[in-house]
C-alpha cells in the first residue's frame, strides 16, 4: 500500500464507523482514509469515548487490505501500527513515548493517543483492517481527564496537523509492509513493541473484575497476551479485556 485516498470531513461521529459503513456497502479500497477535524463520538478500546476538541487533534481511520493474513498473527497488526505512530511522533517532537498495552500512547504517565483496530475476518484469514488512530495534538485543556495530555503540552509547541498525518502515513507504509513477510518480521515487530512497553520490568498494580494485586510486567506473547509475574514468583498471562494496569 503506497497510495492513500484521503477523504477530509469537517465532522463525523466516528471515522472507524464511517469507514466500516463504506466497507459494508462494498465500496472500500486498500488505502482509503477518512480524516475528520472533529470526531463527535470517537471510540477507544472497550467502546470508551475518545474526547477531542474540534480542529485541535488528529483523528483518522485507514482501510488496509490483505491478500492472505492469518488470524493467528492479528496482534502483529497492532504492533506494526503502534510502532509506526510512535516513530512518527517521536521524530516530529524529539521526545520519547511509550506504549501502554495494548495500544495507548503515553508521555510519562499521561495518554496522548491511541489506536483502535477492527479486523475483517473470513474463516481463519484476516482480509482487511480498519485502523483508527487518534492523537491529541494542539489541545491543551482536558476537563475531567487528568490522565490526558497532548503533543503541545509535552513540547510547548503547536503543530501542523497535516504534517503529522503525512509523517504517520510514511511510517505506516514502512511498518505495514513488513506484514507481507510476517514470518521474517514477526520477531522484530514483537521485540520492538515489547521494548517500548510502559512500566516493563517495574512493579505495578493490576486489576481484574474481581481483585487487585501487585505484579511486574514481563512482556507479551505472540498472540498479544500480557505476561506478568507476581511477587510469589507466579507467572500469569491475560488477554486484552481481562486485566487492567492501574499503575
Amino acid at each position: 500500500m503506497t497510495y492513500f485516498n484521503i477523504i477530509k470531513l469537517d465532522a463525523t461521529d466516528s471515522t472507524n464507523d464511517w469507514l466500516k459503513d463504506k466497507y459494508n456497502l462494498g465500496k472500500c479500497n486498500d488505502g482509503d482514509l477518512i480524516w475528520a477535524d472533529h470526531q463527535i463520538k470517537g471510540r477507544g478500546q472497550r467502546d470508551k469515548i475518545w474526547e477531542s476538541e474540534p480542529g485541535k487533534n488528529l483523528t483518522f481511520s485507514l482501510y488496509k487490505q490483505y491478500s492472505s493474513f492469518s488470524v493467528d498473527h492479528s496482534f502483529l497488526i497492532n504492533c506494526a501500527v503502534s510502532l509506526a505512530v510512535l516513530s512518527a511522533i517521536s521524530q516530529l517532537t524529539n521526545k520519547a513515548f511509550k506504549l501502554k498495552w495494548p495500544n495507548d500512547i503515553l508521555s510519562g504517565e499521561k495518554k496522548i493517543g491511541g489506536v483502535l483496530i477492527e479486523n475483517m475476518v473470513k474463516g481463519s484469514r484476516i482480509t482487511g483492517s480498519i485502523i483508527g488512530i487518534g492523537i491529541n495534538v494542539n489541545q491543551v485543556a482536558f476537563d475531567g481527564l487528568p490522565q490526558a495530555s497532548s503533543l503541545a503540552l509535552v513540547t510547548g509547541e503547536n503543530f501542523v496537523i497535516k504534517l503529522l498525518l503525512d509523517n504517520i502515513l510514511k511510517q505506516l507504509n514502512d511498518h505495514l509492509s513488513q506484514l507481507a513477510q510476517v514470518q521474517i518480521h514477526k520477531s522484530y515487530l514483537l521485540h520492538q513493541y515489547e521494548s517500548r512497553l510502559f512500566r516493563k520490568g517495574e512493579p505495578s498494580q493490576f486489576g481484574t473484575l474481581t481483585k487487585k494485586f501487585d505484579a511486574t510486567l514481563q512482556g507479551i506473547t505472540e498472540s498479544g497476551e500480557i505476561i506478568i509475574k507476581k511477587s510469589s514468583g507466579e507467572v500469569l498471562k491475560f488477554a486484552h479485556g481481562a486485566i487492567k494496569m492501574i499503575y
